[in-house]
């Protein structure tokens, strides 16, 4: 499944990329959601963004509905959804007075109903997921996410029981399970760094394997492709410039796809990589790279389409 991180350049510019890794389904592309726009949930239920947001998505076959994978609002917040698969825990019915959504609807909800990460956080609480399919899809799909902003900030949020809040994410990477805290550990171990938080000397000891030209860990397991790419991005020398960072944030994430393989075209359980997708925060900047053709295309959320955009667009997949 999937493999993401948040990255600043030496010039303090911000970016947000992941792959988006995922069993056969309908096309992904990007698509933008405009403010105002009144959107169904999956329980049936209807909310309206206040702010336009630009990601990467896909249609629902069956009702008229834009699914997230990942995005960025007008105000510069980002929000990508990863594979929890055993950890996330899910209430089997909506609770009177909260919010209810459908983990599949909970990137639309924190980026068309939030100025900053703190208001997020702050609504967090009132948050019900609910373990509702969306639409035709034939499972519950066990997610968490990791968001950032223009600052630079990279929290984690992970539903395992109890109240939804968020942790900080020092690293800045995030795969699929285990949790945060159990990949940081698992860091930490394979770099021979004592405790299990991640610190100055984790980042130092990181510089030092990649240094050393010793092999990173490759293949599916999220756990190597969580290593793999803390390694990347705490072992390699700042990048200069914007060009320079999309650049190499592109090149790391071709290390870590997931091959499609045609003769397991049809199987539900045939996950492969459909797109790359960089985010460039400060600029709004969408990047996105779809598996089939490799054609970088962007996109930019610009103020004009957040002001006089009135209906939601899906682009080419293309």
């Amino acid at each position: 499944m999937c493999t993401s991180l948040t990255y600043t350049s030496a010039s303090a510019h911000h970016f947000f990329a992941r792959t988006m890794d995922f069993p056969t389904t309908t096309p992904w592309r990007p698509v933008f959601l405009p403010r105002n726009y009144r959107w169904q949930t999956a329980l049936h239920t209807f909310r309206t963004t206040r702010y336009a947001i630009l990601g990467g998505g896909r249609i629902a076959s069956d009702f008229s509905a834009y699914l997230l994978a990942d995005g960025v609002n007008e105000n510069g917040i980002s929000c990508a959804e990863l594979y929890l698969p055993g950890a996330a825990s899910y209430a089997d019915d909506s609770v009177t007075g909260n919010i209810n959504l459908t983990p599949q609807d909970f990137i639309n909800w924190a980026l068309g109903e939030h100025a900053t990460l703190d208001a997020l956080v702050n609504d967090l609480p009132q948050v019900t997921l609910v373990g509702r399919k969306w639409g035709q899809d034939q499972h519950v799909y066990p997610f968490h996410w990791i968001l950032s902003d223009q600052s630079g900030q990279t929290l984690v949020i992970e539903p395992t029981g109890g109240p939804l809040h968020a942790d900080r994410n020092p690293v800045g990477v995030l795969t699929n399970t285990p949790v945060l805290p159990t990949h940081l550990q698992n860091l930490n171990d394979f770099l021979n760094v004592s405790g299990s938080e991640f610190s100055g000397q984790t980042a130092m000891a990181a510089h030092d394997y990649l240094a050393s030209q010793a092999p990173l860990p490759t293949g599916s397991v999220p756990t190597r492709r969580f290593i793999h790419m803390a390694l990347r991005k705490w072992g390699t020398p700042a990048f200069t410039t914007t060009a320079e960072s999309i650049t190499g944030i592109f090149n790391w994430l071709a290390e870590v796809i997931l091959p499609y393989d045609p003769a397991r075209r049809t199987q539900p359980n045939h996950n492969y990589t459909h797109y790359r997708s960089v985010i460039d925060l400060n600029t709004l900047n969408y990047f996105f790279i779809p598996r089939t053709t490799q054609r970088l295309q962007q996109i930019t959320l610009t103020p004009e389409m957040a002001s006089h955009r009135r209906f939601p667009h899906a682009y080419p997949a293309n």
